[in-house]
C-alpha cells in the first residue's frame, strides 16, 4: 500500500490532492462531488459580500486548443470566474451541507474568502468557523482588480506583500483555525509575499493562481465573449508555478506550499512534490475534464510510487531541489552534436528549416548534419516529429 497522506497545518489530508476555489465547488452538490471522486478536500467557491462579484458574466469561458485535452497536452483555459453567485448566507448554509458527507469521508473543507474592507473580512472569518470549516484560504489573488478600485481585494493585495500581511494577520486574530493565503503571479513577487504573510501567521501558502489575459477578436477589434479580460492558464503554468514553489521551498519559510496552476496529470503533481510542495489544488483540470480526473490522478500517483517501491509520497517531496543549478553553474563545456537516426527520418526539412547554423540539409530524402557546424544546441531534436534526432557527446 501507497501512503498519499499528507499534513498541512497539523490537518491530515488523505491525499494530497485539494481541489481549488471556482465552479467545480461551486455549490455542495459540487463540492461533494469531488469528495466523492476522492479529492481530500475542497475549497468553497469564494464568498464576498461585493453584489458586482456574485454577477458570473455570460458566456464566460473560452478553451483555447481543446483537442488537446483528449491528448494531455497544452491547452489554455481562458474565463471570467467570478465569486461565489450568492450572499454569504446563502454560502453558509452550503457549507454546513458539505460538512456533514465531510465528515463520514473524512475530508476537509477550505473556506475561501474576500472581502473589500476590514470589517468584512473579519466577518466572514468568523462566518466560516462557526459554520465549520476545517480552514480559511484568503483570496488575494483573484478578481484582477485594479488599485483605484479595492484596496483590500485580489491581486491588489495580493501583489502588495505589506497588504497581504495585514490582512493575514486581521484574520488571524479572528479565529482558531488555520488559514491558508493563495499567492498571485499577477504583477506580484510571490516569494517575497509569501515570506510577508507566513510573518504574520500564515500556516501554508498556496503558488499560485492564474494570470490575467485578454484575447481580442481581430476581424470585430474588440475582446471575445464577455468582452473584457480574463484569467488565463492551463497545462503551460506548470513550470512556472513550479518555479515559484522551488524559490519558496529554498527559502524554508517554515510553514507548508501548496503547489497550484495547470496541474492536469499525476506526473505535474509529482513535479511540484519534487520542487518543495506537499499538496496540490486543481480546478481547471476538473473544469475541462470532469470530476473523473481526480481519481485518474490519484489512480496515476499510486501507480508512480508503487513502480519505484516508494511507500509514502513524503519521501518525493523536495526531491529534485538540490539538482537545480543556478545560471553560473550549467555545463558550458561539453561538447554535444546532433546525430540522424537515418531509419525514423522522413526527410521533412523541420530540422533543416529550424537550423539557425546551417548545419542541416536534406539529401536524397534523409536529414544530414555538418558537425563542424552544428552547435549541439538541440532545438532539432525537439523539434522532429518523428524522434529521429539525437544528440551525442563528443
Amino acid at each position: 500500500m501507497v501512503n498519499l497522506s499528507v499534513k498541512i497545518a497539523d490537518i491530515e489530508f488523505r491525499n494530497p490532492i485539494i481541489i481549488g476555489a471556482g465552479t467545480p465547488t461551486l455549490d455542495a452538490r459540487n463540492m461533494i462531488k469531488c469528495i466523492k471522486a476522492g479529492a481530500s478536500a475542497v475549497v468553497t467557491k469564494t464568498v464576498t459580500y461585493s453584489k458586482i462579484h456574485q454577477l458570473q458574466p455570460r458566456p464566460r469561458f473560452h478553451i483555447i486548443h481543446p483537442n488537446a485535452i483528449l491528448t494531455n497536452e497544452y491547452f489554455s483555459l481562458y474565463s471570467v470566474e467570478l465569486m461565489a453567485p450568492y450572499p454569504p448566507d446563502r454560502w453558509v448554509k452550503e457549507l454546513k451541507i458539505v460538512k456533514e458527507v465531510a465528515k463520514e469521508e473524512k475530508a476537509i473543507i477550505i473556506a475561501s474568502i474576500a472581502g473589500e474592507t476590514e470589517e468584512e473580512w473579519k466577518k466572514l472569518a468568523h462566518m466560516a468557523e462557526n459554520a465549520g470549516a476545517d480552514m480559511i484560504e484568503l483570496n488575494i489573488s483573484c478578481p484582477h482588480v485594479e488599485p483605484s478600485e479595492k484596496a483590500l481585494m485580489g491581486k491588489v493585495a495580493g501583489s502588495d506583500p505589506s497588504a497581504a500581511k495585514g490582512l493575514v494577520k486581521l484574520v488571524k486574530e479572528c479565529v482558531s483555525i488555520p488559514i491558508i493565503a493563495k499567492l498571485t503571479p499577477q504583477g506580484a513577487n510571490p516569494l517575497a509575499v509569501a515570506k510577508a504573510v507566513v510573518s504574520a501567521g500564515a500556516d501554508a501558502v498556496v503558488a499560485t493562481a492564474r494570470f490575467q489575459g485578454v484575447i481580442i477578436d481581430i476581424e470585430e477589434a474588440k475582446p471575445i465573449l464577455w468582452g473584457g479580460t480574463g484569467g488565463y492558464g492551463g497545462p503551460w503554468m506548470v513550470p512556472i508555478s513550479c518555479n515559484w514553489v522551488l524559490k519558496i521551498a529554498k527559502e524554508k519559510i517554515g510553514v507548508p506550499i501548496i503547489g497550484s496552476g495547470g496541474i492536469t496529470t499525476y506526473e505535474d503533481v509529482i513535479q511540484f512534490f519534487m520542487v518543495g510542495a506537499q499538496a496540490v489544488q486543481i480546478c481547471t483540470a476538473v473544469i475541462v475534464k470532469g470530476y473523473k480526473v481526480i481519481s485518474e490522478i490519484l489512480s496515476g500517483l499510486k501507480m508512480w510510487l508503487s513502480k519505484r517501491g516508494i511507500e509514502d509520497i513524503n519521501e518525493i517531496v523536495g526531491k529534485a531541489i538540490d539538482s537545480v543549478l543556478p545560471l553560473e553553474a550549467l555545463d558550458r563545456t561539453t561538447t554535444y552534436k546532433s546525430s540522424v537516426i537515418i531509419d525514423k527520418c522522413t526527410g521533412c526539412g523541420l530540422c533543416a528549416k529550424s537550423c539557425f547554423y546551417d548545419a542541416i540539409r536534406i539529401v536524397n530524402g534523409k536529414a544530414q548534419i555538418d558537425v563542424d557546424k552544428c552547435d549541439g544546441c538541440g532545438l532539432c531534436i525537439s523539434i522532429c516529429p518523428q524522434g529521429a534526432l539525437k544528440l551525442i557527446t563528443l
